[in-house]
């Protein structure tokens, strides 16, 4: 899945530079705010699910599991591995919005992520990790903001006169 994501996001920026992907020179502004966000916070979402797989040892350092057995173990690995999927999921489907060419639908895609991926991440940061600090909420927020930026340029309404 991670191979998928990261040939996926290869190409789009491969193409960007060529200048074919998606006609990008003959898109508005906002739109093409709107994939450069994207592809940011694509790359960092991929790279947060890729750390919780090459270090499941954090989840249990997060919530104070202690390592006491090999089954706390094994439950951090589990926990590590729906972590990682719930962060990369989301910004495959937006590049994949984004390659058909359906802004809007990426817009939306992005303001699902949005609320199920960072909020609600710092939320439970908020409620479950022990001695919780305003940094640990706080370190969400570089991830929301290319998230609410790609979301507004391609859901703006864009005026229909010329």
């Amino acid at each position: 899945m991670i191979t998928f994501a990261t040939e996926l996001i290869a190409k789009l920026t491969k193409g960007m530079e060529k200048g074919s992907f998606l006609a990008i020179k003959s898109q508005p502004k906002h739109i093409r705010i709107g994939i450069w966000a994207s592809i940011v916070s694509a790359v960092m979402l991929i790279g947060i699910g890729v750390f919780w797989i090459a270090h499941p040892a954090a989840a249990e350092g997060s919530f104070s599991i202690v390592p006491d057995s090999d089954a706390a173990l094994r439950f951090a690995k589990i926990l590590a591995i729906f972590k990682a999927v719930g962060d990369v999921l989301p910004p495959i489907f937006v590049l994949l919005a984004i390659y058909f060419q359906q802004f809007r639908l990426a817009g939306y895609f992005h303001l699902i992520t949005f609320f199920l991926v960072i909020v609600v991440d710092m939320l439970v940061w908020g409620s479950f990790v022990p001695n919780v600090g305003a940094t640990d909420i706080i370190q969400h927020i570089p991830f929301a903001i290319p998230i609410i930026i790609a979301a507004y340029c391609f859901l703006k309404p864009t005026s229909k006169t010329p």
